[in-house]
Protein backbone atom coordinates (compact mmCIF):
# COMPACT_ATOMS: atom_id res chain seq x y z
CA UNK A 1 0.00 0.00 0.00
CA UNK A 2 1.26 3.30 -1.19
CA UNK A 3 1.90 6.31 1.65
CA UNK A 4 -0.17 8.76 -0.64
CA UNK A 5 0.86 11.88 1.28
CA UNK A 6 4.41 10.45 1.62
CA UNK A 7 4.56 10.40 -2.26
CA UNK A 8 3.19 13.80 -2.86
CA UNK A 9 5.43 15.80 -0.29
CA UNK A 10 8.32 14.40 -2.20
CA UNK A 11 7.14 14.51 -5.90
CA UNK A 12 6.29 18.65 -4.59
CA UNK A 13 9.99 18.56 -2.70
CA UNK A 14 11.43 18.11 -6.29
CA UNK A 15 9.34 19.95 -8.50
CA UNK A 16 10.58 23.01 -6.08
CA UNK A 17 13.53 22.03 -5.89
CA UNK A 18 14.30 21.93 -9.52
CA UNK A 19 11.93 25.00 -10.29
CA UNK A 20 9.48 23.65 -12.45
CA UNK A 21 6.27 24.02 -12.75
CA UNK A 22 3.30 21.91 -12.74
CA UNK A 23 2.99 22.11 -16.71
CA UNK A 24 6.72 21.48 -17.05
CA UNK A 25 6.36 18.26 -14.79
CA UNK A 26 3.07 17.30 -16.83
CA UNK A 27 4.54 17.68 -20.05
CA UNK A 28 7.55 15.20 -19.41
CA UNK A 29 5.57 12.70 -17.63
CA UNK A 30 3.00 12.70 -20.69
CA UNK A 31 -0.17 13.39 -18.41
CA UNK A 32 -2.58 16.41 -17.62
CA UNK A 33 -1.57 19.32 -15.15
CA UNK A 34 -4.44 18.17 -12.57
CA UNK A 35 -3.08 14.06 -12.61
CA UNK A 36 0.40 16.15 -11.28
CA UNK A 37 -1.72 18.10 -8.95
CA UNK A 38 -3.40 14.93 -7.81
CA UNK A 39 -0.31 13.59 -7.14
CA UNK A 40 1.37 16.25 -5.40
CA UNK A 41 -1.93 16.39 -2.95
CA UNK A 42 -2.19 12.79 -2.47
CA UNK A 43 -5.48 12.60 -3.57
CA UNK A 44 -4.74 10.04 -6.41
CA UNK A 45 -7.18 7.55 -5.34
CA UNK A 46 -4.86 4.50 -6.97
CA UNK A 47 -1.46 5.29 -7.70
CA UNK A 48 -0.10 4.41 -11.28
CA UNK A 49 3.08 2.76 -11.13
CA UNK A 50 4.00 3.82 -15.09
CA UNK A 51 3.57 7.48 -13.98
CA UNK A 52 5.05 7.40 -10.48
CA UNK A 53 8.33 5.89 -12.85
CA UNK A 54 7.76 8.59 -15.52
CA UNK A 55 7.83 11.50 -12.63
CA UNK A 56 10.87 10.01 -10.95
CA UNK A 57 12.53 9.82 -14.58
CA UNK A 58 11.53 13.49 -15.06
CA UNK A 59 13.33 14.47 -11.72
CA UNK A 60 15.98 12.31 -11.90
CA UNK A 61 15.38 10.64 -9.11
CA UNK A 62 15.01 7.03 -7.42
CA UNK A 63 11.59 5.69 -8.33
CA UNK A 64 11.24 3.77 -5.44
CA UNK A 65 12.44 6.95 -3.10
CA UNK A 66 9.38 8.33 -4.88
CA UNK A 67 6.96 5.70 -4.64
CA UNK A 68 7.97 6.11 -0.81
CA UNK A 69 9.46 2.61 -0.10
CA UNK A 70 12.78 3.54 0.14
CA UNK A 71 15.22 6.41 1.33
CA UNK A 72 17.60 6.74 -0.99
CA UNK A 73 17.30 9.55 -3.52
CA UNK A 74 19.94 8.98 -5.49
CA UNK A 75 19.68 6.88 -8.76
CA UNK A 76 21.30 3.77 -9.21
CA UNK A 77 22.96 2.72 -12.78
CA UNK A 78 22.35 6.31 -14.76
CA UNK A 79 22.79 5.24 -17.55
CA UNK A 80 20.11 3.11 -17.28
CA UNK A 81 18.06 5.85 -15.73
CA UNK A 82 18.84 8.21 -18.57
CA UNK A 83 17.72 5.73 -21.25
CA UNK A 84 13.86 5.50 -19.35
CA UNK A 85 14.11 9.05 -18.99
CA UNK A 86 14.18 9.02 -23.06
CA UNK A 87 10.09 7.25 -23.10
CA UNK A 88 7.37 8.55 -22.00
CA UNK A 89 4.03 6.92 -20.94
CA UNK A 90 0.83 7.33 -23.22
CA UNK A 91 -2.10 6.81 -22.00
CA UNK A 92 -4.64 4.06 -22.94
CA UNK A 93 -8.14 5.06 -23.36
CA UNK A 94 -11.24 2.56 -23.70
CA UNK A 95 -12.99 5.98 -24.88
CA UNK A 96 -12.47 9.66 -26.20
CA UNK A 97 -15.56 11.49 -26.22
CA UNK A 98 -13.23 15.25 -26.24
CA UNK A 99 -9.74 16.57 -27.23
CA UNK A 100 -7.00 13.97 -25.93
CA UNK A 101 -5.31 16.45 -23.45
CA UNK A 102 -8.63 16.51 -21.40
CA UNK A 103 -9.69 13.12 -21.30
CA UNK A 104 -10.67 11.66 -17.85
CA UNK A 105 -8.47 10.29 -15.57
CA UNK A 106 -10.91 6.93 -14.63
CA UNK A 107 -11.00 6.53 -18.67
CA UNK A 108 -7.83 5.39 -18.92
CA UNK A 109 -6.98 1.67 -18.65
CA UNK A 110 -3.18 1.88 -18.31
CA UNK A 111 0.09 3.10 -20.04
CA UNK A 112 2.67 2.27 -22.92
CA UNK A 113 6.23 3.90 -23.25
CA UNK A 114 7.20 5.36 -26.12
CA UNK A 115 10.66 7.18 -26.96
CA UNK A 116 10.63 10.97 -26.52
CA UNK A 117 12.10 11.61 -29.96
CA UNK A 118 9.53 9.81 -31.62
CA UNK A 119 6.51 12.12 -30.53
CA UNK A 120 6.39 15.35 -31.25
CA UNK A 121 6.61 17.17 -27.61
CA UNK A 122 3.63 20.26 -28.74
CA UNK A 123 0.99 17.53 -29.27
CA UNK A 124 -1.17 15.24 -27.21
CA UNK A 125 -1.28 11.66 -27.74
CA UNK A 126 -3.12 8.65 -26.74
CA UNK A 127 -3.83 5.05 -27.81
CA UNK A 128 -7.50 4.50 -28.51
CA UNK A 129 -8.63 0.48 -27.69
CA UNK A 130 -10.50 -0.25 -31.05
CA UNK A 131 -14.27 -2.44 -30.01
CA UNK A 132 -16.21 -3.37 -32.46
CA UNK A 133 -15.57 -4.50 -36.37
CA UNK A 134 -16.66 -1.29 -38.65
CA UNK A 135 -12.58 -0.81 -39.43
CA UNK A 136 -12.28 -5.08 -39.99
CA UNK A 137 -9.75 -6.27 -40.47
CA UNK A 138 -7.78 -2.77 -41.46
CA UNK A 139 -8.33 -2.23 -37.24
CA UNK A 140 -9.15 -5.40 -35.40
CA UNK A 141 -11.39 -5.21 -32.05
CA UNK A 142 -8.58 -5.30 -29.42
CA UNK A 143 -6.23 -3.63 -30.83
CA UNK A 144 -4.42 -0.50 -29.79
CA UNK A 145 -4.61 2.52 -32.21
CA UNK A 146 -2.21 5.85 -31.18
CA UNK A 147 -3.53 8.53 -32.37
CA UNK A 148 -1.67 12.12 -32.10
CA UNK A 149 -4.54 14.94 -31.34
CA UNK A 150 -5.19 17.35 -33.76
CA UNK A 151 -8.34 19.01 -35.46
CA UNK A 152 -7.89 18.66 -38.68
CA UNK A 153 -6.37 16.15 -41.55
CA UNK A 154 -6.06 15.22 -44.85
CA UNK A 155 -8.57 13.55 -47.02
CA UNK A 156 -8.76 10.03 -47.06
CA UNK A 157 -6.34 9.78 -43.49
CA UNK A 158 -7.62 7.11 -40.90
CA UNK A 159 -9.13 9.47 -37.72
CA UNK A 160 -11.08 9.41 -34.86
CA UNK A 161 -13.46 11.55 -34.96
CA UNK A 162 -17.06 12.57 -32.72
CA UNK A 163 -20.32 12.95 -34.43
CA UNK A 164 -22.70 15.57 -31.94
CA UNK A 165 -21.60 14.06 -28.72
CA UNK A 166 -21.25 10.44 -29.72
CA UNK A 167 -18.18 8.80 -28.39
CA UNK A 168 -15.20 9.12 -30.78
CA UNK A 169 -14.83 6.75 -33.02
CA UNK A 170 -11.87 5.63 -35.90
CA UNK A 171 -13.48 6.28 -39.70
CA UNK A 172 -11.26 6.81 -42.85
CA UNK A 173 -12.54 10.66 -43.49
CA UNK A 174 -13.32 11.86 -47.06
CA UNK A 175 -13.39 15.48 -47.85
CA UNK A 176 -15.44 16.90 -51.17
CA UNK A 177 -16.76 20.12 -52.13
CA UNK A 178 -19.58 20.39 -50.19
CA UNK A 179 -19.16 17.69 -47.67
CA UNK A 180 -17.71 14.97 -45.58
CA UNK A 181 -18.15 11.27 -45.58
CA UNK A 182 -16.69 9.23 -42.73
CA UNK A 183 -16.27 5.69 -44.01
CA UNK A 184 -15.80 1.85 -42.41
CA UNK A 185 -13.48 -0.54 -43.65
CA UNK A 186 -15.90 -3.16 -43.17
CA UNK A 187 -18.25 -3.46 -46.50
CA UNK A 188 -21.37 -4.34 -43.75
CA UNK A 189 -20.80 -0.53 -42.64
CA UNK A 190 -22.68 2.00 -45.29
CA UNK A 191 -20.52 5.64 -45.17
CA UNK A 192 -22.08 8.31 -43.36
CA UNK A 193 -22.32 11.55 -45.45
CA UNK A 194 -22.70 14.84 -43.97
CA UNK A 195 -23.70 17.29 -46.31
CA UNK A 196 -24.15 21.52 -45.96
CA UNK A 197 -24.47 22.63 -42.19
CA UNK A 198 -24.35 19.04 -41.09
CA UNK A 199 -20.93 19.12 -41.91
CA UNK A 200 -20.52 20.90 -38.30
CA UNK A 201 -21.96 17.78 -36.37
CA UNK A 202 -17.83 16.46 -37.42
CA UNK A 203 -15.36 17.30 -34.85
CA UNK A 204 -11.53 15.42 -35.81
CA UNK A 205 -10.40 14.91 -32.29
CA UNK A 206 -6.77 13.32 -33.75
CA UNK A 207 -4.54 11.40 -36.47
CA UNK A 208 -4.09 7.80 -36.73
CA UNK A 209 -0.42 7.50 -36.82
CA UNK A 210 0.23 3.62 -35.33
CA UNK A 211 -1.35 0.58 -34.29
CA UNK A 212 -0.48 -2.39 -31.65
CA UNK A 213 -1.95 -5.73 -32.05
CA UNK A 214 -1.53 -8.84 -29.79
CA UNK A 215 -1.46 -12.50 -31.70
Amino acid sequence: MYDLKLIGSRIKECRKELKMTLDDVAQRVGVAKSTIQRYEAGVITTPKLPVLVAIANAFGVNEAWIKGISDNKEVIGKNSAQKENDRVPVPVLGEVSAGLGSYATDNVMGYIFEDRDSLNQDSDYAYLKVIGDSMYPEFKEGDLVLIKGQSTVESGSYAVVTVDDEVGVIKRVIYGQKFIELQSVNPMYPPRRFEGKDMARIRIIGLVKGMKRSF
